[in-house]
């Protein structure tokens, strides 16, 4: 194989890497491209008679849906739409001149299923022992087809943690993801672990507006110290959902764990959380100026004392909220989801 070869094999691995699977807005996959670019796939590692044609892929797909989840799921979660720029060069991809989209939810309950058949059923192939993912009948040897798939798969996954995060602050008050994490290491069911996350979440709203009325009505040291106590459960959530061993739970020493180990990341970058420990310093400052002010006659020590002590209040609401959304936006993560590929390096 020659220079020129090589390269146009790698410009197509490069395209199956950075497929868009989900692009869409509405939570949605566009069917026919995934048809055709798994068929591509199967051309390019040579099994193109071996692999199934779009069409059979497509009705896979749909007939899964009608038969898992009902003719009225299938109406609900696949919907036809006119491609309203079609031009005949689009006609190998959206022949009908019609997109079908299929909705996340729907592709969450079957899709494993349907993954699975495009193997066992389209292609007459095991899943192996050693490779026990419902992906597991892709031979190592094709690249494309593994990229493709775990590509799909980890894009599928991504759009349900980002769905997933959003439905916290809304309706359901807590990640589906946690709450499954939740249920497997404490060993109880999904329902009461739901009903856990549902309470902390509530009690983190109500920490929050509590913590608001007490700096409205000057009473900092009572903010500090839901401030404190707020952020420092966060922060105990989080590195006990990430199995790290604690031998202490209190605000210094959880802070250290987090700088020490390098777990603040770009959704909480480390200087967010330098600005926390230097807060904690300034809440002590606080908590013990509020003694020397009391035996103190000099007005103008109580005088400084309260601007410290609103400062450090007001400082704490902006942090608190900063911890709050970075561990709900970590939450979603405690269950892994990523397959690596096995993609070849250049």
């Amino acid at each position: 194989m020659n220079a020129d070869e090589l390269n146009k094999q790698q410009d197509f691995l490069d395209y199956i890497a950075a497929f868009p699977h989900f692009h869409r807005d509405d939570g949605r996959m566009l069917l026919e491209p995934f048809c055709v670019g798994l068929s591509h796939c199967f051309g390019h590692d040579g099994i193109l008679e071996l692999g199934p044609r779009p069409n059979a892929i497509y009705d896979l797909l749909i007939s899964t849906i009608s038969e898992r989840l009902g003719k009225a799921d299938l109406k609900r979660n696949v919907e036809f739409q006119r491609k309203v720029d079609w031009t005949p060069a689009d006609a190998w991809m959206f022949p009908n001149r019609t997109m079908t989209c299929v909705h996340v939810s729907a592709l969450l309950l079957v899709g494993n299923y349907w993954i699975t058949d495009i193997g066992c059923r389209l292609m007459n192939l095991e899943i192996p022992p050693e490779r026990p993912e419902y992906f597991g009948w892709i031979d190592p040897k094709w690249i494309a087809v593994d990229i493709f798939i775990r590509g799909y798969h980890n894009g599928l996954f991504a759009l349900l943690k980002k769905l997933d995060h959003s439905w916290i602050s809304g309706s359901s008050g807590f990640s589906h993801f946690e709450a499954l994490h939740h249920s497997q290491r404490r060993n109880i069911s999904y329902d009461e672990a739901v009903a856990i996350l549902k309470a902390r979440h509530q009690a983190y709203a109500d920490a929050l507006e509590q913590i608001d009325k007490a700096v409205s009505a000057g009473y900092f040291l009572e903010a500090i110290a839901l401030e404190e106590c707020l952020i420092s459960n966060c922060l105990y959530n989080y590195l006990s959902a990430t199995d790290v061993h604690l031998n202490t739970a209190s605000f210094n020493g959880l802070l250290k764990i987090i700088q020490k180990n390098g777990y603040s990341d770009q959704e909480f970058p480390v200087e967010r959380m330098a600005q926390v420990d230097s807060w904690r310093m300034s809440r002590n400052s606080a908590i013990h100026g509020f003694i020397t002010t009391r035996s103190d006659a000099l007005p103008k020590s109580r005088q400084e004392f309260a601007g410290m002590a609103r400062e450090t209040a007001t400082k704490g609401q902006e942090l608190c909220r900063a911890v709050v959304a970075w561990y709900e936006r970590e939450c979603v993560n405690f269950i892994p989801h990523e397959f690596p590929s096995r993609r070849p390096m250049h």
